[in-house]
């Protein structure tokens, strides 16, 4: 069964598109972008159904073969491989590491038509020849440049500019090369006609178009002014050609080379990838969406969700430059930030949202104005974790120590030994690790004992700690991976100190606690590289009852219900049950638009949504 996420899904790329193919012979269209995901979709297909990271480098090229069986794909990384298009498995790999793959980085990539070689132009001039078959590169030659090389529709010659700027055409059969007139307009780029009787070169200052048979210059278009051309496209059936520039698209009849027409694109800081398909020409923006200058794709994406954050009925999907506020199943606004988001969290009644960047101070917004009402200042930039509980704010700061402000009463503290910390939701309680280990639970309000200080478990520090939603429990974690519990309610009716027991002992690093409201389940966040383990211990019984691998490592724990929240590909948020199933995903759209939808359909959506899926 398809992923959850995967539904209502009009855009697959959360990064810059960075290379785009269409097969008019097969309707198939690849594109790959700056993160390295490349996404094929077949003739159809509403949306892309394969999507795979064949690498983690920016693709710089992407090439179909004839009738969309296979597709190449070359990185910056000086990768380039051949997979299949419908199950994206590799049939072909080479791969350089560190400084030797960068001097090769890909500029163009194509496979002949009957699918036997692989050819490739580099950033160090070279272009390359493999042979499919046999695994085995054929040739290398020296001394081209630009972002092409192709296969003519016979696969007998191939096409490329040299390091002047001129188109090449070489005889595979005799490696020699054929003549073509000099072009007075130096091109970065050049391709062959649909019927491959053609070629048309394209480069800043114009296009030309060249005979195959005779290497003739039969015609040219210079460009006066603008930014110059970047990429050239040609329409399905071959009669047109499109000449890509930063803000339009501008047509040409062919074999003629006459101007048709010019039509802005509306792409936000274009790559200059695109192709013609049967809905007109799609030139790729660095919101990882395909522009037509109208219809769908016009405008800009929200961009990636970068992190997450929720309790209760409120959700904070955060994006690169906003956060998003959802309330149950409708987005209600967007919180304006300076810098990319690492951690989003909202207090329990939904009102104040806490954002933190990697670089900037901590900044408390209201949640339904949307407008800042707090900011922590310079020494809160990089903190190692923040909370809220009430009017209460609570920063562990990059240097050590704690600083906390009551909002409402305008008052702030700070404690400089404290070696972690924990606000209990309703802002009543903080807890603290001291220097030696041990845990203080303090009154915001004051900065004392709250309640008389808890015995210690073991004569091991305890390096985490968090309370238990609505009740009055406590669970911590110490340097040898045990976790604890406390009954802070009985302690304080008894007006002694608590006295807690070990649950269960974990054996790897964990670096985020959350006690689940009714206090039977504890939620711990577990690092692993790029990804995390979400793992679910029943407090009473001490066992693992469920464990959430490869998740995004911003998952994060709505500890009113019990749900994993997670950033999502395309814009979205992914709520997840106890054991990992997808439950509902809050999604970003286009044009401004959102929706949120389930697996029984559309929970809810903004009056412009159906125009932008």
């Amino acid at each position: 069964m398809p992923a959850l996420v995967d539904q209502f899904c009009p855009n697959v790329h959360d990064a810059a598109i960075t290379a785009a193919e269409y097969d008019p012979y097969s309707g198939t269209i690849a594109t790959a972008d700056a993160q390295g995901v490349v996404a094929v979709q077949r003739p159809g297909e509403s949306a892309p159904q394969l999507l795979f990271q064949p690498t983690e480098a920016a693709v710089s090229a992407v090439s179909l073969v004839q009738r969309g069986q296979l597709v190449a794909v070359g990185d910056e990384e000086g990768t380039v491989g051949v997979y299949r298009c419908d199950s994206g498995d590799c049939i072909f790999q080479e791969a350089r590491e560190g400084a030797r793959g960068r001097v090769r980085a890909m500029r163009g990539v194509a496979i002949s038509p009957e699918g036997r070689t692989l050819a490739s132009i580099a950033k160090d001039g070279i272009i390359r020849i493999w042979d499919l078959e046999t695994h085995e590169r054929s040739a290398a030659w020296q001394g081209f440049s630009g972002g092409t090389v192709e296969f003519d529709p016979r696969g007998q010659r191939l096409l490329a500019m040299d390091d002047q700027g001129q188109p090449r055409l070489m005889d595979l059969m005799s490696l020699q090369a054929l003549y073509m007139d000099r072009l007075q307009m130096p091109a970065e780029r050049a391709q062959f006609t649909l019927d491959g009787t053609m070629v048309l070169a394209v480069g800043q200052a114009g296009i030309s178009l060249l005979r195959v048979a005779d290497g003739a210059l039969i015609g040219s278009f210079a460009t006066r002014g603008g930014s110059g051309i970047s990429n050239l496209v040609l329409s399905p059936d071959g009669r047109q050609a499109g000449a890509i520039t930063q803000r339009s698209v501008h047509t040409f009849s062919l074999p003629d080379l006459q101007p048709v027409g010019s039509a802005k694109h509306g792409a936000p800081d274009p790559s200059g990838a695109a192709y013609w398909g049967p809905q007109g020409v799609k030139v790729a923006g660095a919101d990882g969406l395909m522009h037509s200058g109208s219809g769908q794709g016009s405008s800009g994406a929200a961009g990636p969700v970068v992190c997450v954050g929720g309790f209760g009925d409120t959700r904070l999907a955060a994006h690169t430059d906003h956060v998003a506020v959802w309330r149950g199943h409708r987005r209600e606004g967007l919180l304006a930030v300076e810098a990319p988001p690492v951690e989003v969290q909202v207090d329990r009644d939904g009102r104040l949202a806490l954002v933190r960047g990697s670089r900037s101070p901590v900044h408390v917004f209201d949640c339904t104005t949307g407008r800042r009402v707090f900011d922590g200042g310079a020494a809160t930039a990089g903190a190692r974790s923040m909370a809220v509980g009430g009017t209460v704010v609570a920063v562990h700061l990059k240097q050590g120590g704690v600083r906390w402000w009551d909002l409402a009463r305008n008052k702030g503290y700070e404690l400089e030994w404290p070696q972690a910390m924990a606000l209990s939701g309703g802002g009543t309680w903080l807890g603290v690790v001291t220097p030696k280990g041990a845990v203080k639970v303090l009154d915001p309000a004051t900065g004392r004992d709250a309640v008389p200080q808890p015995v210690p478990l073991a004569d091991v520090p305890v390096v985490n700690v968090a309370f238990v939603n609505r009740r009055p429990d406590m669970l911590v974690m110490d340097q040898d991976g045990v976790l604890g519990h406390y009954d802070l309610g009985t302690a304080l009716r008894q007006g002694q100190r608590a006295e807690g027991r070990d649950v269960i002992t974990i054996n790897v690093e964990v670096d985020r606690l959350w006690g689940i409201t009714g206090g039977q389940y504890a939620a711990l966040r577990l690092p692993e590289g790029d990804r995390c383990t979400i793992l679910w211990v029943d407090v009473g019984s001490g066992q693992v009852v469920a464990e959430v691998p490869h998740l995004d490592p911003a998952a994060w724990v709505d500890a009113e219900y019990g749900l994993i929240l997670e950033p999502g590909r395309s814009s979205a948020l992914v709520e997840r049950e106890m054991d990992g199933k997808e439950r509902r995903v809050l999604r970003a759209l286009p044009d401004g638009e959102w929706l949120a939808f389930g697996w029984r359909g559309i929970l809810d959506n903004s009056p412009g949504a159906g125009g932008a899926i």
